[in-house]
């Protein structure tokens, strides 16, 4: 197993010490890579917890993850099949949840899975009347009734509601694809589904439906959107931005930089730059944790939410190659994960990242 490589001393490792806000109070994340040196880790240093792989549990593409009481339930894509996948604790498959279908308690698909003790909620983009549930016990699932939505004006892409911010649903809307059509990136819904506040700025790349988890921090909701340099909170029935991810010099050109194919075709061009664009985040109280991509592969930036000092990181296969997260969650304890598939695993696995 590989050492843990640091290029430079933990002491010198604080890029930024001063907590940057606009007029508005809006915390500033410094994230420009130039100058900057960056703490390269292993996955093979990182504890992790393998799933299991066999003909049953080969996951694919997973593209949702969350944890459960008594293990982990993720989302997995393959072409045009959608499977939810539960492992226990240890990694070991126990089943799938359901299947796709149109019977009771079957999805057509899945955009959003989320935990409310040990019941999980299912949300589907083509199912816009019902939310799916199923009760989660130690040897598999119980289905229960689902929960009504009344007809939306916006698709839903990832949900999340919690029993300690009582009747309120925290959504991610779906751009509907039409040219000069406005959708909001977030909305707060009541239990009845309607409307208590709406965040109306433009889908960045057109509405591109990012993977990345709502974050919860004690009684705030952050929401964010791949491609979008402002994180939002939700608090106190309101939608407002919390966090600016400032790349500085490392930043794409503003012409180039919510096109994909010309992102693409820059990077060719420079070969040695680190522009940064934003993939998504997880939110907690103490860290803020941001995945970038670049031309040279992913980065993590951590920044700390008490002192808002800003350190890059980059993950690192046994390969030499960056290594990719598929999805980044927090589990019951407060400690943040990601799953990766190394190039030495047939299945994913997951890894704890508190340490960064």
């Amino acid at each position: 197993m590989k050492r843990l490589t640091i290029i430079m001393a933990t002491a010198a490792i604080i890029f930024s010490c001063t907590d940057r806000t606009t007029s508005d109070g809006i915390r500033v994340i410094d994230a420009d890579l130039t100058g900057k040196e960056v703490i390269e880790l292993n996955l093979a240093d990182l504890k992790k917890t393998a799933l299991e792989y066999s003909d049953e549990s080969i996951i694919g593409y997973a593209t949702n993850f969350l944890q459960a009481p008594h293990g982990y339930i993720l989302k997995s894509s393959s072409g045009n099949t959608v499977r939810l996948m539960y492992f226990d604790r240890e990694g070991q498959y126990i089943c799938d949840i359901s299947h796709q279908g149109r019977g009771p308690g079957e999805f057509l698909d899945v955009s959003s899975i989320y935990m409310t003790g040990d019941t999980l909620t299912v949300a589907s983009f083509y199912n816009k009347e019902m939310l799916l549930r199923y009760l989660i016990t130690p040897e598999g699932y119980e289905p229960l009734a689902g929960v009504p939505i009344k007809q939306l004006n916006w698709g839903i892409s990832k949900i999340y509601s919690t029993p300690d911010i009582p009747g309120r649903y925290f959504v991610k809307n779906t751009w509907n694809g039409t040219p000069g059509w406005t959708t909001p990136l977030f909305t707060i819904y009541d239990k009845d589904w309607n409307i208590v506040d709406t965040c109306r700025t433009k889908h960045p790349e057109g509405g591109f439906a990012s993977p990345y988890p709502i974050s919860r921090a004690g009684d705030r909701i952050y929401l964010n959107q791949a491609f979008s340099d402002t994180i939002y909170v939700a608090y106190n029935d309101r939608i407002d931005p919390a966090l600016i991810i400032d790349f500085g010099q490392s930043d794409y050109p503003a012409d180039i930089k919510y096109d994909v194919m010309k992102r693409f075709e820059f990077t060719k061009e420079h070969p040695n730059a680190h522009y940064l664009i934003h993939n998504g985040s997880l939110i907690t109280e103490d860290k803020a944790y941001l995945y970038l991509s670049s031309g040279h592969g992913p980065y993590f930036l951590v920044y700390d939410m008490n002192d808002g000092s800003s350190t890059f990181y980059r993950i690192m296969d046994e390969d030499g190659d960056p290594a990719l997260m598929f999805y980044i969650f927090a589990s019951p304890d407060g400690r943040v994960k990601g799953t990766f598939q190394s190039v030495s695993e047939e299945n994913s696995s997951i890894y704890d990242l508190s340490s960064l």
